[in-house]
């Protein structure tokens, strides 16, 4: 293998980056985009159901509100326990048999939720349906991002993130148009096909299109790079280049592809190439602790703690506020000429009485479908803000503006009031979290990109559970308190922001304790493969 020396690279041999500036941007990229765009969809739909449901299925299944919490803490464990296995699967298969197997299995544990007759087997459906959403919940951004040339990477994770703002404000008019259906259909004596069971079968069509329509696409070529297989990434970058222009395949300038290989020189004098691991459990160990290295702890646990803070909010008080907006309308039917505050909202905890039939008033509605438009247009122009400027001063603005909405809660007095600040609140947290998976994508070298981005969210999933046992254990006694400790988690957050380091000037590449790392620069055409 000859390692390229400055000023020998030719016309036909170039780096990755400036292999895929070649391909254009197209039709195929357009294809990648809609079907990431689909499956994102999909994770928010998974993500959000339980607000419709569960409700719905109260009766039916005679649930109580500890069981209502345990099928969110189901889903949510789920989802945590499968971040590193995912992880590492997608930096070691591949991010496209991951992402198809996951959203295929998931679809079939969603359909047979749909016939689950009691709340044990729902919780262990929930349990699972977390735990394999999990993986296209954070590896698709990886996905899509390396398909992309770097001037639209950020622009790309962003635009496909409104589609998950997007679920939020199709699930309450799914709801609204199938919940109320008079539908009781027996099939085959086992179950009775009521609107839940249907809401949860109609759920379930994309993410099978989803992993249909995977299946034709191929592996992103960014990861045959860094796994070093140029081969294999010259022919995708081909059939892309082909798509995009019209032009046959053979006719794409680039030949060869510089690529990186990891040498580990150890104590001794062994050399030996790191292209290929035989051993999946020596992976997935390498893997995690290349997180903890000493040029990598520092972003992760940096990148980590700012998810955190921004799940914390965004699943907790995020997922409270249309209890808080009902609870505001109650308060103001039974007490109209009264100064409303949140320490008064907790006396309708012994007030409300729960009914197992469906209710979804109109104002309910609007209000979702207005803090969904507002979230869907305020993202829309943060993609926007994403071509001008970076990933990192988006998610200072929008955490910083989250937290101190969250705070203006408790002096809120009037429905319209509450509204726009959980339209604010609920824009930003989301806005955020698509800029910190956007910075997680660029700030890890591609070999744990995967594996990095869903540790993150993993710490992110356990915020958030953490979040809901604080607003379930206090929102009925003393909601003031985790309204504000929320405001302080994620204005914290959002000043981490500012130690965020420009990934332009990161070297992924560093010294690693117990042997010294190098990487040699080498020109690998199609014959040395």
């Amino acid at each position: 293998m000859k390692v390229a020396k400055s000023g020998s690279i030719t016309s036909e041999t170039t780096s990755f980056d400036s292999a895929i500036i070649l391909t254009g941007f197209g039709k195929f990229h357009i294809e990648t985009i809609a079907v990431c765009s689909l499956s994102v969809l999909v994770v928010g739909f998974q993500n959000g159901l339980s607000s419709y449901v569960f409700p719905a299925a109260q009766c039916e299944l005679n649930l109580d509100s500890f069981q209502l919490g345990l099928l969110n803490v189901a889903f949510l464990l789920g989802g945590a326990l499968s971040c590193f296995l995912f992880g590492t699967l997608a930096d070691m298969l591949g991010r496209r048999p991951v992402l198809i197997g996951t959203h295929l299995l998931n679809s079939a544990v969603t359909i047979l939720s749909s016939t689950n007759p009691t709340v044990h087997s729902l919780i262990v459906c929930r349990f699972f349906n977390g735990f394999l959403i999990g993986g296209p919940g954070s590896i698709i951004y990886a996905y899509i991002s390396e398909f992309q040339p770097p001037k639209y990477r950020t622009m790309s994770v962003c635009y496909c993130g409104l589609f998950f703002t997007l679920a939020w404000l199709l699930l309450p008019v799914l709801a609204y148009l199938v919940l109320p259906l008079n539908v009781n259909l027996k099939v085959g004596g086992f179950f009775v096909l009521s609107p839940w069971r249907l809401f949860l079968i109609i759920l379930s069509l994309p993410e099978i299109t989803v992993g249909l329509w995977l299946i034709r696409l191929p592996e992103s070529p960014k990861f045959y790079v860094a796994k070093g297989y140029p081969r294999k990434a010259l022919v995708v970058l081909r059939k892309m280049y082909s798509s995009n222009s019209g032009k046959g395949p053979e006719s794409f300038p680039v030949k060869n592809i510089i690529t990186e290989v990891n040498i580990e020189v150890s104590s001794g004098s062994k050399v030996t190439c790191r292209g290929q691991i035989a051993r999946v459990m020596s992976e997935v160990v390498d893997q995690m602790k290349s997180l903890f290295q000493r040029h990598l702890i520092g972003r992760t646990v940096l990148i980590s703690g700012i998810m955190f803070s921004n799940m914390f909010g965004m699943f907790g008080l995020g997922l409270w506020l249309p209890d808080l907006l009902i609870k505001f309308e109650q308060y103001r039917s039974l007490h109209p000429n009264d100064t409303i505050s949140l320490k008064e909202l907790s006396s309708l905890s012994e007030e409300r009485n729960i009914s197992c039939t469906p209710s979804f008033e109109p104002s309910v509605i609007q209000s979702t479908v207005a803090m969904g438009v507002t979230a869907l247009v305020l993202s829309g122009c943060a993609c926007w803000a994403s071509t001008k400027t970076s990933a990192k001063n988006i998610s200072l603005v929008a955490m910083t503006i989250g937290g101190v909405s969250s705070g203006l809660i408790y002096w809120m007095s009037s429905s319209l009031q509450n509204l726009i600040i959980a339209c604010i609140f609920q824009s930003t947290m989301i806005i955020s979290n698509m800029s910190i998976s956007g910075i997680a994508v660029e700030l890890f070298p591609t070999k744990v990109n995967g594996v990095a981005i869903c540790f993150v969210l993993c710490i992110g999933r356990l915020a958030a559970g953490l979040s809901n046992v604080l607003f379930g254990y206090l929102m009925d006694s003393q909601c003031e308190i985790p309204i504000f400790i929320v405001a302080a988690v994620v204005t914290l957050g959002g000043g981490a922001c500012l130690l965020v380091p420009n990934a332009k000037r990161e070297d992924v590449v560093q010294t690693r304790k117990g042997f010294e790392k190098e990487v040699e620069i080498a020109v690998i055409s199609d014959r040395f493969r």
